[in-house]
C-alpha cells in the first residue's frame, strides 16, 4: 500500500486497533539510537545516557556534525565534484511508526545543509500507523535526512510499519522483497538479539533470511545497524545485522579538527558486535574472528557525543548510535552503484577484498566492553570507516589512462583514452582513440574511437591482466594496436604495441589460426619466395621469433574493429 499524506478514517483506525491487538508478538528496537536533546522537546527515554547541550551547527568540525563535516571527514567531496551524487539510484529505508513532521523537517535540514529537495515516497504495507512514537520519529528523520545528505540525488522509498512488533517489521521487509525489486540499497536501523527471535511461527530468522535472499537476487544491497549496547559476551549478535546477506554496521567515536579532518577515531563503547549462533562462517570472513558469522563488517561515527544534526518536529537534535551508520553506508553504496551503472546485490566479499587497504580508516583503539579493536578487521569496528572516494575507486576498480605514440610503417600512430577496471565483474571497459598521421606529409590517414566492453581480466602467476587488439584499417597492410593491461596489487601498467594486423584470419579473437599462419612463415626474409609481409607482424623485414611471440602473447585476446 502506498500513501503520501492522507489519514485513515475512524473505521479504518478501529480496524487497525483490533488488528494490532491480535498481532503483537514482541517488539524490535530502532538500534536504541542515542539522542542528545536540547530545545522545546522533552528528553526521550532511550537506552544510553542523554547529553544535554545546544545542538548548534555554527562551528565547523564540532558536533553535532552537519553534512559538510562528514563529507570532508570521510572524503566524499571528490565524488560530488565528478557528478557522483546518487542520481538514478533508490534507497529504501524501513522504519516503524513514521514521522508526521518529516516533510517540513527535511526541508529545514536541507536548508541548513544546502541540499536539494529529494523525492521521498512513503509506503505503508499494513496501513497508516494509529499511534506515534517520538523515538521512532527521530529515527525516521535521522535515516531520511542523512541518507539524503550522502546521496542527495537518490530517490528515497520509506517503508513504514504501523508499530515495531516483529510481525509488522517482517511484513515491511517482505514488502520490500516483493514490491521494490528496483531498490539499489536497503537500510534497517533496528535489531534484536538472535536469541530473542521466535524459533517457530511465521517470523523466524530463516524465513527473514529468505526475504534477504530475494532482495540480493534482485541486485539490492542490504545494510543494518549492529546495536548500541556494546557487548558483554562473545555470542549475542543482533539480527538482522548478523545475517550473512546483510552488511552489519558498527560504531566509532569520531573527533574532527576545525577543518573537519579526522583528528582521532576510536571504537565507540556502544558498538554492538559478536558471533552469530545461527549462521556459519561465510567464505569472505575465513580466518577472521571465530567459526561463525561475525559482526560487524564496517563502521561509522556513532558516539552520541560526536553525533549528527537531525531536525525533527522543528527542533534540532544531536543524534548518535549505529542507527546513523546504516543509512549512510547504504547511501555510499548508492553512489558506487551510480558510478558503476549497476546494482551489486551481496557485496560482502568485495568489502572484505579491500581489508587492510586505504579504502578504510582502520580503527585500532578502544573497546565496546567485551571486544577490543585491533589492526585490520575486528569485532566492534569491522574493516573500518570509509574513505569514500578511495573506497569507490577500489571497490569498483581504478580508471587507467592510455597514452602512447609510435612510428610504424611511415605513420605516426597515437593511442589515447582510459580503461575502467571493474573489480566486481573482473572485466575492463573503456574508450580508446587511435589516430594515424603520415610521417612525411603530416596528412591524417586514420582516426577512430573504440568503445570497449566485457574484456575479461585473467589471473596470472604474480598479477592479473587483460590483452586486446584494435584493428587499424590503413594501407598497404592493416595495423594492430595491441594493448596489455597488467594489475599487480594497487599498481597498474598499460603497454601499447603497434604491429601489422595480428588477427590475420580476420576473427574476433587472436586464435590458433593466426599463430599457425605466422609460424608457417618462420625464418623467411623479405625478398625470398617464402616471405609473406602479413606474417611479418613487427615489420622488420623477416618473420622471426618477435612475430611468433606477438601472436602468441595475444592468443585468445579479443579483437575490436
Amino acid at each position: 500500500m502506498r500513501n503520501n499524506c492522507s489519514e485513515v478514517s475512524s473505521l479504518a483506525r478501529l480496524g487497525l486497533i483490533l488488528l494490532l491487538a491480535l498481532s503483537l508478538v514482541g517488539t524490535i528496537g530502532p538500534s536504541r539510537a542515542s539522542v542528545n536533546v536540547f530545545g522545546s522537546m522533552s528528553v526521550m527515554m532511550m537506552q544510553h545516557p542523554l547529553l544535554y547541550r545546544q545542538a548548534s551547527n555554527s562551528v565547523p568540525g564540532s558536533p553535532p556534525y552537519v553534512p559538510s563535516d562528514i563529507r570532508k571527514a570521510y572524503d566524499f567531496l571528490p565524488l560530488y565534484s565528478k557528478g557522483i551524487d546518487g542520481n538514478g539510484t533508490i534507497i529504501v529505508i524501513i522504519d516503524a511508526f513514521g514521522d508526521q513532521k518529516l516533510s517540513a523537517d527535511l526541508s529545514s535540514f536541507d536548508s541548513i545543509a544546502g541540499l536539494p529537495s529529494p523525492t521521498v515516497n512513503a509506503f505503508y504495507p499494513n496501513g497508516l500507523p494509529i499511534t506515534r512514537d517520538s523515538g521512532w520519529a527521530l529515527e525516521t528523520a535521522l535515516d531520511v535526512e542523512w541518507s539524503h545528505a550522502i546521496a542527495p540525488a537518490a530517490i528515497i522509498d520509506l517503508v513504514i510499519a504501523p508499530n515495531n512488533s516483529i510481525g509488522y517489521i517482517y511484513d515491511s521487509i517482505s514488502y520490500v522483497a516483493s514490491n521494490l525489486a528496483n531498490a539499489t540499497v536497503v537500510s534497517m536501523s533496528f535489531g534484536q538479539s538472535e536469541s530473542q527471535y521466535p524459533a517457530t511461527g511465521p517470523y523466524t530468522i530463516p524465513q527473514t533470511h529468505q526475504l534477504f535472499s530475494t532482495m540480493v537476487s534482485h541486485g539490492t544491497s542490504v545494510f543494518a545497524s549492529s546495536g548500541d549496547s556494546g557487548a558483554n559476551t562473545c555470542c549475542d549478535a543482533s539480527y538482522p545485522a548478523s545475517d550473512p546477506l546483510v552488511v552489519a554496521v558498527g560504531g566509532t567515536t569520531l573527533n574532527l579538527n576545525s577543518s573537519a579532518s579526522i583528528q582521532t577515531e576510536d571504537t565507540w563503547s556502544g558498538s554492538g558486535a559478536g558471533s552469530s549462533t545461527t549462521f556459519g562462517k561465510p567464505s569472505w570472513q575465513l580466518n577472521l574472528g571465530d567459526s561463525m558469522r561475525d559482526e560487524v563488517d564496517v563502521s561509522y561515527d556513532a558516539d552520541p557525543s560526536t553525533g549528527f544534526l537531525v531536525v525533527q518536529n522543528g527542533s534540532h537534535f544531536t543524534v548518535g548510535g549505529t542507527s546513523a551508520g546504516s543509512p549512510q553506508w547504504a547511501a555510499l553504496t548508492a553512489l558506487a552503484s551510480q558510478a558503476a551503472n549497476r546494482r551489486f546485490g551481496s557485496i560482502q566479499g568485495n568489502l572484505y577484498g579491500l581489508n587492510g587497504s586505504s579504502s578504510y580508516h582502520d580503527v585500532s583503539t578502544g573497546s565496546d566492553g567485551y571486544f577490543s579493536a585491533t589492526s585490520g578487521w575486528d569485532y566492534p569496528t569491522g574493516l573500518g570507516t570509509p574513505d569514500a572516494n578511495l573506497f569507490i575507486n577500489s571497490f569498483l576498480g581504478p580508471s587507467v589512462p592510455v597514452q602512447s605514440s609510435s612510428l610504424f610503417q611511415g605513420l605516426n600512430v597515437t593511442t589515447t583514452g582510459s580503461l575502467q577496471i571493474d573489480n566486481l565483474s573482473s572485466t575492463i571497459s573503456g574508450r580508446v582513440t587511435v589516430n594515424a598521421v603520415n610521417n612525411t606529409s603530416d596528412v591524417p590517414v586514420y582516426g577512430k574511437s573504440f568503445t570497449l566492453t566485457g574484456i575479461r581480466i585473467q589471473n596470472q602467476t604474480m598479477s592479473h591482466g587483460a590483452s586486446f587488439v584494435l584493428i587499424v584499417q590503413v594501407g598497404p597492410y592493416p595495423l594492430s594496436i595491441d594493448l596489455t593491461l597488467t594489475i599487480q596489487g594497487n599498481a597498474t601498467d598499460v603497454m601499447v604495441t603497434v604491429s601489422r594486423e595480428i588477427a590475420v584470419s580476420g576473427g574476433v579473437a587472436v586464435n590458433i589460426v593466426d599463430v599457425t599462419f605466422v609460424m608457417s612463415y618462420f625464418n623467411s626474409v623479405q625478398g625470398s619466395p617464402s616471405y609473406n609481409p602479413r606474417a611479418d607482424l613487427a615489420g622488420r623485414g623477416s618473420v622471426d621469433i618477435i612475430d611468433v611471440s606477438l601472436a602468441d602473447n595475444f592468443f585468445n585476446a579479443p579483437v575490436f574493429y
